[in-house]
């Protein structure tokens, strides 16, 4: 015996399309929902007629379909104006046309998106820069696709190589879960460390004392991106809180691990040993300093490089052309300008007659590394004098290594 549709073969394929056929049928709201979700956007709204011609082809391998009447749309269409479903907002275009009559009703309708193209755009250029496996990057990007629905900025996914990813971590969106709900539920974690090899393999990193692969045991506080890098911020669960606040110059008593870095991560039982408030803006005990409260995005944002150690005042000399990088690369500078030129002994013609003295906070690690980067720019740390010191130290080791012999 044959059937109507070829694809249906049993009693079961027909009881399957028939139940499919009802839930069609009885959910006309749901159809207009999920086709102004998908088709829809403020520049793109649809009419009544666009909705049952979009039902129509989003189900025409569907032969029990059949798409609801003008006035059927019309009524869900005023029902979502004024209901919202998963939050989603329904609204009418100003230069539709209304009428009391459904039938003729040629009114415009949209969803007002969750996203707007450009911050799905932002979004999806940030994640094309994390070290992702490609099919999971795919699927996340899609996922953003979706939610963006008629909004989305494109409805083809990025073509990404392969080329490049082959140093990835594939637990890294699984380590993510599990830091959250680790965070959400004030849990300890566990897990290994890993360095590359020179394969660009991850590997375990060791403990010193056995020679064995380390598991750390972490409170986790926040997770945060600096620079293209994503890091887990908290203190190591074990180490009690200090009693003074004698500073590290190099490292506070807060630590970051590179996310992509972590592998075979697990929730522990045991609640976290030392609440992030516990700690000031420094990394020091809050009780003791009286200084603002850790913020993981603050304490990331004051940092050029994710370096650990306590912030310290620096005053640096900058030429014009530098001015930009000093914004780009620190949260909050307060700038003077000095009139004569950065070196003043360049009367060349041409020399600006003028310069920036410039008060940025940093850890002492961090402003070296940048002064590093800038060193064949208009750039001169004037204080602290420590800093100075570890500068002059490497440009020595820097004419060792490049100088003649």
């Amino acid at each position: 015996m044959t059937t109507p549709d070829d694809t249906i073969r049993s009693a079961d394929d027909w009881r399957s399309a028939l139940e499919i056929r009802d839930t069609r049928a009885a959910n006309p709201l749901m159809d207009v929902f999920t086709t102004l979700w998908r088709h829809s956007s403020d520049d793109h709204p649809l009419t009544p007629d666009d909705i049952i011609d979009l039902l129509e082809a989003d189900n025409r391998q569907n032969s029990f379909y059949k798409a609801p009447s003008k006035e059927t749309v019309v009524n869900q269409l005023q029902y979502l104006e004024y209901t919202r479903i998963l939050g989603r907002e329904v609204r009418r275009a100003d230069d539709g046309e209304t009428s009391t009559d459904e039938e003729s009703d040629d009114s415009r309708w949209y969803m007002a998106p969750v996203l707007s193209p450009s911050e799905v755009r932002l979004l999806e250029d940030s994640l094309m820069l994390s070290r992702m496996d490609p099919e999971e990057l795919q699927g996340v990007i899609s996922g953003l696709y979706q939610l963006a629905g008629g909004s989305a900025p494109s409805k083809n996914l990025p073509d990404i190589s392969i080329d490049g990813y082959e140093h990835i971590n594939g637990e890294f969106l699984a380590t993510i879960e599990k830091i959250t709900e680790a965070m959400n539920n004030q849990l300890a974690v566990d897990f290994f460390y890993c360095d590359y090899d020179k394969q660009g393999r991850l590997v375990k990193r060791l403990d010193r004392r056995t020679g064995k692969p380390r598991r750390y045991v972490f409170d986790p506080y926040n997770m945060v991106y600096k620079k293209g890098g994503y890091y887990l911020l908290g203190h190591f669960h074990n180490c009690p809180v200090p009693q003074n606040t004698d500073q590290n110059e190099n490292h506070t008593n807060l630590f970051c691990f590179a996310v992509n870095r972590i592998r075979d991560l697990r929730i522990t039982s045991t609640r976290i040993a030392v609440p992030a408030d516990t700690w000031d803006e420094n990394g020091l005990p809050r009780k003791l300093t009286g200084a603002p409260r850790f913020d993981a995005v603050a304490f990331a944002r004051q940092r050029p490089h994710m370096t650990m150690g306590t912030l310290v005042d620096v005053v640096m000399s900058i030429g014009p052309s530098v001015l930009t990088n000093v914004y780009e690369w620190f949260d909050n500078p307060k700038v003077e300008r000095v009139d004569g030129p950065f070196d003043p002994d360049d009367h060349h013609e041409g020399v600006q007659a003028f310069h920036y003295r410039v008060s940025v906070r940093s850890p002492k690690l961090g402003i070296i590394w940048w002064a590093l980067q800038y060193a064949l720019a208009d750039v001169r740390v004037e204080s602290p004098q420590s800093v100075r010191d570890e500068l002059l130290r490497a440009g020595l080791q820097l004419a060792r290594r490049y100088g003649d012999e």
